[in-house]
């Protein structure tokens, strides 16, 4: 996919070959199974009962009881018309009380015929054919033993010497049991081969992951778990970079080992409790039980990395998670693709987590510029080396921006850039060790000195991703109107109003958040921590419209 092309082709792409997907499961699932069984044993007793009919057509046994053959042939004749008809609306559980009746009708035909050699025996390999097939082994057991003591009953009611009866038994019980295990190793080697199929049908041949129908199966079963749970549960889609010109330069054999050589990686790379699938062509994708989004974007910079190393070829990850960003498998599996797509505008060979910008490329008449788009990436990844907890606040931090700055009324389009700069505000804090940003107790000077650097090592990573107008904002928020402020030690007019709306903000989510080294501080704590701030610490417009915002009754005593 090239840097310019439509999101919505490239989304609906992958939705098509989704849709084509679904068809073919559609077709698989409305394949006849549960009416199959009964349709064969109504088979069989259509079959069974119009033979003994037309064996009236020849001459019988003259002390056979013809009527009863009528009668017996009969209701096998309407018994399998039944099971015909019915089907699959048949419960299961009358299977076996069927064949106990096939057992009755045909130990009945024996006897009515009046004759120890009675061909209507013959008929006792169908049913113990189909006991082995269609039921458990040792419901099929049960069966065959019923047929042993119907029969033995039949010829000795049958009359006749003992040694022929005896021979008669024997002979027919055997071909009945050779039947039988015939038939059940039928089925063992019916059910392996489905077995096999059905892994065929959900697993890649060339990598052996997943296919996207076993894939989309086991994203559904994570879901249902994790809405059992309420934990979170991350999907990864990603795609190798440039995958058409390893297939156009060194040949589709290459390209299969690049496809080959890139899920080993992953597989490594994963979890037992994650599952990955080749949902296309060059298109991988993870699903990551127990996880949030923080935790997949870590796994899928890994993957990235060692990709990159290893096989000197590049991959773009989109990242969402549920219940977060989507509760249905669809929509999880679009939102993965929409951040994947983003991944790709912005120069590939990266990851992306998303979120409401990354939402906005499907619509580019209502999209932010490309460059507040690269800044979100560059939050979401730092995301890897900060706590959760620092992410929210950085999220909290843009909201209050964005609510004062209205309230200031700075125009809708300078108030998208503060909230921004809000989102972004912390980013030099990658640079800043975990124990010291999280060391529950005071800083000393070493510690504090290195703290304090983060602002400027915020406003280079700002102005590389060309945010110039934020890397400024960011490098003066922690400046105060009394010039006590760091890095540059500005006061009063010096400082942008964009930095002070920064300042307020940040200051008042901090306090009001739970801290390693301290619990949040109440609202009306923090409020009049603002108010004695004004104009030495904070700038005083600022805190007035921020109370304002918050509902506070009091103005700031200038």
């Amino acid at each position: 996919m090239s840097p310019g092309s439509s999101p919505a082709r490239f989304l609906e792409k992958r939705s098509s070959r989704r849709r084509l997907t679904l068809l073919y499961d559609d077709m698989l699932e409305r394949m006849p199974e549960r009416g199959v069984k009964w349709r064969s044993l109504g088979c069989l007793f259509l079959a069974g009962g119009l033979l003994a009919l037309l064996s009236l057509a020849f001459p019988l046994s003259p002390d056979a009881w013809i009527p009863g053959v009528v009668v017996l042939g009969g209701s096998a004749v309407a018994a399998g018309l039944a099971m015909l008809a019915a089907g699959p609306r048949i419960p299961d559980r009358l299977m076996s009380p069927s064949l106990a009746f096939g057992t009755v009708l045909v130990t009945l035909g024996v006897v009515t015929n009046r004759d120890s050699t009675s061909v209507y025996a013959l008929f006792y390999v169908w049913v113990g054919f189909e006991a082995y097939f269609f039921l458990p082994r040792r419901h099929a057991v049960g069966h065959i033993a019923l047929i042993a003591v119907a029969y033995a009953w039949a010829l000795a009611a049958a009359g006749g010497p003992a040694d022929d009866q005896e021979a008669r038994w024997l002979l027919t019980m055997g071909t009945v049991v050779t039947a039988g295990l015939l038939a059940g190793a039928l089925n063992d080697r019916a059910e392996r081969l489905i077995e096999r199929l059905a892994d065929a049908a959900r697993t890649d041949p060339l990598t052996e992951l997943l296919n996207r129908r076993g894939f989309e199966e086991r994203l559904q079963i994570e879901l249902a778990r994790a809405q059992r749970s309420g934990l979170p549960v991350s999907v990864i889609v990603g795609d190798i970079d440039h995958f058409k010109l390893v297939n156009d330069r060194h040949g589709h054999r290459a390209g299969d080992d690049t496809l080959k050589a890139f899920a080993r990686i992953a597989l490594q790379a994963k979890r037992l409790a994650d599952d990955m699938g080749r949902i296309g062509g060059e298109e991988f994708a993870l699903v990551l039980p127990d996880t949030d989004e923080h935790g997949a974007l870590l796994l899928a910079e890994r993957i990235r990395r060692v990709t990159r190393d290893v096989q000197s070829i590049t991959v773009s990850f989109g990242v969402a998670t549920f219940p977060k960003h989507e509760r249905t498998p669809d929509g999880l599996l679009h939102k993965a693709d929409q951040a994947l797509y983003l991944a790709k505008q912005l120069g590939r060979d990266r990851s992306v987590i998303y979120s409401d910008e990354v939402a906005s490329l499907e619509h580019p008449e209502e999209r932010r510029p490309v460059e507040q788009t690269a800044a979100v990436l560059v939050l979401a990844e730092t995301l890897d080396l900060r706590d959760s907890g620092t992410a929210l606040h950085s999220t909290t931090v843009g909201r209050y921006c964005e609510q004062i700055a209205s309230r200031l009324e700075l125009g809708e389009e300078r108030t998208e850039r503060i909230r921004l700069a809000g989102l972004l505000h912390d980013l030099g804090k990658i640079g800043v060790a975990d124990e010291i940003l999280r060391k529950p107790g005071a800083l000393n000077d070493h510690e504090w000195n290195e703290m304090r650097k983060h602002p400027e090592l915020g406003a280079r990573i700002l102005t590389s991703a060309n945010l110039h107008d934020l890397a400024g904002w960011v490098l003066a928020h922690h400046e105060r109107p009394d010039g006590r402020g760091y890095p540059r030690g500005l006061s009063d007019e010096e400082i942008t109003l964009e930095a002070r709306i920064l300042s307020v903000a940040d200051a008042y989510e901090a306090m009001t958040s739970d801290r390693p080294y301290r619990k949040a501080l109440p609202q009306d704590v923090a409020l009049e921590e603002l108010r004695k701030g004004a104009d030495t610490q904070f700038d005083a417009q600022v805190v007035d419209a921020f109370l304002a915002v918050l509902g506070a009754s009091a103005l700031v005593d200038v």
